[in-house]
């Protein structure tokens, strides 16, 4: 008999009378956090299976605290940092602990971020750039080489309970590197999928979808309406985030679409940071 989920308990770990809610250890382009609660209340209220192929920092599979779930995303380092602190988020913090907060050692760690082959540095150096890069941006050029500047922030790089409940909550999930199409296989009817890909170009940082050497642009946007409507004809349930604009609403036309209030932090223009998004969905 197959597990009906309850997709609606945040994961978390208890010490005595508090309880200490994961959230994302990174910032990320397009990040859910402010939005995470709002999404998750749209979710179905049981599913089997939860797959989400547009990882990035996690926001929305955190909140939603599924009982299984399959995640991907096309970033490699991204998905073997979240390898690395699950298994072990203590040895991550170690190497963290000894990383100084200087533009020196920044670009040191961020050249030497290319070739690092241990795994436990690879996950803290993701976090230290992160940290301390400019404006927390991730981007990479066309040879895949980090290459945002340094920001010279002062803050902590991690937060120890936080990254302990993040590896608590992951202990379930199974991690895939690849395309969206690829990392939905074997889903069924009774699973559901929350897509969240990089949104289509409003302009300036907006446009921003440098995550990986390869570009998310209309081509992959035709190919995603294209693989929901497919699920749609099979019977699986999704829900689908993406820009406010006459193409986006023109591909998903037919389907239930609302709108979201949403703030962009990375934008570099204050007043264009308030932003109105869709959510999609097929059921």
């Amino acid at each position: 008999m197959r597990l009906i989920l309850d997709s609606r308990h945040p994961m978390s770990i208890i010490r005595g009378m508090t309880t200490t809610l994961a959230k994302p250890f990174v910032k990320w382009a397009g990040g859910k956090q402010a939005l995470s609660d709002l999404i998750v209340e749209r979710f179905p209220a049981g599913y089997e299976t939860y797959f989400e192929p547009f990882l990035g920092g996690g926001s929305v599979l955190l909140t939603a605290g599924p009982n299984r779930a399959v995640v991907s995303d096309l970033n490699e380092w991204l998905i073997s940092t979240y390898f690395a602190i699950r298994d072990d988020w203590r040895k991550v913090a170690a190497i963290l602990d000894s990383l100084p907060n200087t533009k020196e050692d920044f670009l040191r760690i961020r050249e030497a971020s290319g070739t690092e082959k241990r795994r436990w540095h690879r996950a803290a150096f993701f976090i230290y750039l992160n940290k301390t890069c400019f404006r927390g941006l991730y981007r990479v050029n066309r040879q895949n080489q980090f290459n945002v500047p340094y920001g010279a922030y002062e803050r902590r790089y991690y937060d120890p309970e936080n990254l302990e409940a993040v590896a608590a909550s992951l202990q379930t999930v199974e991690f895939r590197v690849g395309d969206f199409e690829l990392a939905i296989d074997g889903i069924k009817p009774g699973d559901f999928v929350y897509f969240d890909p990089p949104y289509y170009k409003l302009g300036g940082f907006s446009d921003f979808n440098r995550y990986t050497a390869n570009q998310f642009r209309e081509p992959e946007q035709l190919r995603l309406a294209a693989l929901c409507r497919e699920l749609d004809n099979r019977g699986i349930r999704w829900l689908l985030s993406n820009s406010d604009t006459k193409f986006v609403r023109s591909l998903f036309n037919g389907f239930r679409i609302s709108e979201i209030s949403s703030r962009r932090d990375i934008n570099l223009h204050s007043h264009k940071r308030d932003v109105v998004e869709l959510i999609v969905s097929n059921y």
